[in-house]
């Protein structure tokens, strides 16, 4: 299974959308005989190329966030400069 295959949402797999559109335009039959399953399985692949590449700029943006939030909790627990606990 794929997602929808918007071609303004998958820019980079714009030419391998469109031959599969046309492969099931073509005939109705196409798609049931595995005429167009070379499409298909470009389609596929580029989805799986752009989804990778998604992933991994996602999980930069998230280890960014994750290092930002532990220096900020990290100021929070050190008393701040010229803090002097009191000795009773």
């Amino acid at each position: 299974m794929h997602p929808q295959l918007i071609p303004h949402k998958h820019e980079g797999c714009y030419e391998a959308i469109q031959a599969l559109d046309e492969c099931h335009h073509a005939n109705s039959f196409n798609r049931f005989i595995g005429l167009c399953n070379d499409a298909k399985k470009k389609v596929d692949k580029c989805l799986k190329e752009e989804f990778v590449a998604n992933r991994a700029a996602q999980k930069a943006a998230t280890d960014e966030k994750r290092a930002r939030m532990k220096k900020i909790w990290k100021e929070m627990e050190e008393p701040p400069a010229g803090f002097e606990e009191k000795s009773q």
